[in-house]
């Protein structure tokens, strides 16, 4: 048999083709299954004999220890003892084509003296020739299937042709007396008996050999499938997007690892579960989704909660899943992880507002302080030219010290709004904080009214802007007692956190809700009023 061969290593296609070998190698499992059913129905064939010839000759009232039983008690004695020995050479070396080849070469002289003792050429057991025809095509090659059906019919001929010439003598169970043989009876009795066995031979060898070919390219086909299935498992797994499948029910039947690593959920934990257990947001545009099918995937984005309540941005798409004739099996959600790309989103937002205002401080900054530059000059050579009362003279100061405040308040709108880059130099950040601690607490608004307690870690260096980080600090510090009503504690603690510098500043106060969390660094949000 001819196969055209699709592919060569390469991809490409050839033009060659792969020769199947007549004889169809068989795997040593399969032998060795075979081996053990033929060992097992050897006994229960023996035993059968066994009971049935006891039980004819207690019917028939017949002595059960007659010359010719005895010779069928040592038969059957005897295959008993070459089963048991098979069974001992089996456990000891295994399966292999020699075994078999023992087995089937002694079950032949088995039969034939079997035949033997039952009548000769009037046995009723010449059929057993075929069977073992049978099992030596299943278990052995197709030409050694014809050698098992020559030695069954050249057996079964020097039987007869003995019996005939009276070399042999036939023996009978029963005690009857044998009949006249006929060369014509004898001769039709061996060309039928070696027809048969050549004939079930071909047949037999046939069908066991397309039976192991059809079993080798099923073994082929399921090798294939589960390359194939473990592939698809591979892709599903490496994907960067979370996976998650449902049935008609709602249930969760698949859970890929990127899933568990953006919910933080584990897979068993929930197959079985419906989609409200993970993602209650997303769960009420999957019932919209049952209740009128979208044409296409479509795409929503939705705010969720991780196991450890972390709160996160998900945007997800829902299909529905279909078999192959177009019956609804479920539905597939395929979903990302969008909190980082919200928070950048965010970020740009402001920084772009930041730039906006900048641009606008810019021109108001120039415009504001051109006036407030004329009118300070203007006060102070008035001042040198008139003689100025009490009077005019506070008035004057009121309207220089005004206008130096104004000009104040434009330089630090101009620096929130185009704060400089500054020097970053080497700075120990506890000895920073210490002193802005110490300046704080000389402070009105911390004075006899909140506790600060320190936690430095000393000698943590880095490199910054001493001014800005020194604002920044009291900004925060400034918040948090703002934040507390009457008495309060403030808490600052400076510590290494994984080769990074961490400065933690908590208060007892009221706190911030989430949306006033949501806005705190935009610019000019405050909650005073």
């Amino acid at each position: 048999m001819l196969h055209p061969d699709a592919t060569d290593l390469d991809g490409s296609p050839r033009n060659t083709v792969q020769l199947v070998m007549t004889n169809t190698v068989k795997s040593p499992h399969f032998l060795s299954k075979k081996l053990q059913w033929l060992m097992f129905l050897r006994v229960i064939f023996t035993t059968v004999l066994l009971g049935s010839t006891i039980i004819f000759q207690l019917t028939d009232q017949h002595s059960l220890i007659t010359p010719p039983l005895l010779l069928i008690y040592f038969l059957i004695a005897f295959v008993y003892l070459v089963t048991f020995t098979y069974i001992v050479i089996y456990k000891r070396r295994g399966a292999n084509i020699g075994l078999a080849y023992v087995q089937i070469c002694l079950d032949t002289f088995i039969v034939t003296l079997l035949i033997y003792v039952t009548g000769g050429t009037f046995s009723a057991f010449s059929f057993l020739y075929l069977i073992v025809t049978v099992y030596a095509s299943i278990l052995l090659y197709k030409k050694d299937s014809f050698v098992m059906a020559a030695l069954c019919s050249l057996q079964y001929a020097l039987l007869l042709f003995l019996e005939y010439y009276g070399v042999l003598q036939p023996v009978y169970v029963d005690g009857t007396i044998q009949p006249n043989l006929d060369l014509t009876l004898v001769t039709y009795r061996i060309v039928a008996t070696t027809i048969a066995c050549f004939l079930i031979a071909f047949l037999s060898s046939h069908l066991a050999q397309l039976t192991v070919i059809t079993e080798n390219e099923l073994k082929a086909k399921q090798k294939d499938l589960q390359n194939l299935e473990a592939f698809n498992a591979s892709i599903v797994q490496s994907m960067d997007s979370g996976l998650l499948t449902l049935d008609v029910t709602g249930a969760i039947t698949s859970f890929n690892s990127a899933a568990e690593s953006i919910t933080g959920f584990d897979r068993h934990e929930v197959i079985g579960q419906t989609l409200a257990a993970v993602f209650p947001e997303a769960a009420r545009y999957y019932v919209q989704a049952i209740e009128s099918p979208p044409k296409k995937p479509y795409r929503q984005d939705i705010n969720f909660t991780k196991k450890d309540g972390s709160a996160g941005y998900l945007g997800f798409s829902l299909s529905s899943l279909r078999a192959p004739d177009g019956k609804a099996i479920g539905h597939l959600l395929i979903f990302q992880d969008l909190t980082a790309l919200k928070i950048m989103e965010s970020h740009i937002k402001r920084v772009e507002m930041l730039a906006a205002v900048g641009e606008m401080a810019a021109g108001m900054a120039h415009e504001i302080k051109n006036p407030l530059t004329s009118m300070t000059g203007s006060i102070q050579m008035l001042e040198k030219e008139i003689t100025a009362t009490d009077v005019t003279a506070k008035l004057m100061n009121i309207v220089l010290r005004e206008a130096n405040r104004l000009n104040g308040l434009i330089n630090d709108f101009l620096l929130f709004a185009r704060p400089s880059s500054g020097k970053a130099n080497p700075v120990d950040l506890a000895e920073i904080l210490e002193e802005t601690l110490d300046l704080f607490e000389a402070d009105a608004a911390c004075r006899d009214r909140l506790t600060v307690v320190r936690q430095l870690t000393p000698r943590i260096w880095t490199r910054m802007d001493l001014k800005h980080m020194r604002q920044i600090l009291l900004n925060l510090l400034r918040n948090a007692a703002q934040a507390i009503d009457g008495k309060g504690k403030i808490d600052v603690t400076l510590k290494r956190d994984n080769g990074r510098a961490e400065i933690i500043i908590e208060d007892d106060g009221r706190g911030m809700s989430e949306e006033t969390q949501k806005n705190i660094f935009d610019p000019f949000f405050t909650t005073r009023s």
